[in-house]
């Protein structure tokens, strides 16, 4: 079975479920698939859109704003072991911290506007990039480096043949896995001063007992974490061809 049909089988068989449960809870907490999708209908284009772009806009930032540093500083604590020595203490014990929970520091330091957003999801990107670029440069085994060496090539040589095509598969998939926990942060990082951003519109649709259009705001967020699953999955197809030939 193909990607396409899989994905449309699974839609189908969540669709199942949540018609079966509304039908049996008959609440309106609960509305039908067919009265959210009225609603994706009627509010898409216009609100939902606009609150959609708010959100990815947030994500794009934040992605940017945590790989710029966390990709070098992973890099050089693999391959300086006295670098490592020095940050990978700092980064165990910053790591664990529940990044929502700096939330109001956030606020104070840079206000209250979009950059805060951005700040605290790209705290959660930061740490997960990190460490696994930090752990997947320690793995890169020593001949790679010494064959490239050997045959005159230069630093930036082995940093763009060897060093950074290594790590790339484990880099893609660390910003995967810290994708979701990004929607989650971001949720409730867009539930304080701000007036676009599905976390916004989700809250006040919910303060407002308009369920369908909480659902549909839910269900427009789910879509964009698969939006941005998949785009992370073709990134990793275009630059990675050799990681998906071996498990064919």
């Amino acid at each position: 079975m193909g990607r396409a049909a899989s994905l449309a089988a699974a839609a189908l068989a969540v669709t199942a479920a949540w018609w079966l449960l509304a039908l049996l809870l008959a609440s309106p907490v609960l509305p039908a698939p067919n009265v959210v999708l009225t609603r994706l209908v009627t509010l898409g284009p216009g609100v939902l859109l606009r609150h959609a772009a708010a959100s990815l806009l947030r994500v794009a930032g934040a992605l940017l704003l945590a790989a710029a540093p966390a990709v070098p500083l992973g890099m050089m604590m693999g391959r300086l072991p006295r670098f490592d020595r020095v940050l990978a203490p700092v980064t165990y014990l910053l790591y664990p911290v529940p990044k929502i929970a700096l939330l109001p520091i956030v606020f104070l330091l840079v206000g209250i506007g979009d950059l805060a957003r951005v700040t605290i999801v790209a705290l959660v990107l930061f740490f997960q990039i990190l460490v696994a670029v930090r752990d997947a440069t320690r793995s890169i085994p020593a001949p790679y480096l010494t064959s490239i060496a050997s045959l005159g090539g230069t630093r930036l040589q082995a940093l763009r043949f060897v060093l950074f095509p290594a790590i790339l598969p484990e880099l893609l998939t660390a910003v995967r896995i810290g994708t979701g926990t990004a929607l989650a942060v971001l949720f409730f990082a867009e539930t304080f001063f701000t007036n676009y951003g599905l976390g916004t519109f989700i809250v006040e649709s919910w303060m407002r007992v308009s369920y369908a259009d909480m659902l549909a705001g839910i269900v427009v967020m789910g879509l964009l974490g698969l939006f941005l699953f998949g785009l992370i999955d073709l990134t990793e197809r275009r630059l990675c061809p050799w990681k998906h030939r071996r498990h064919r």
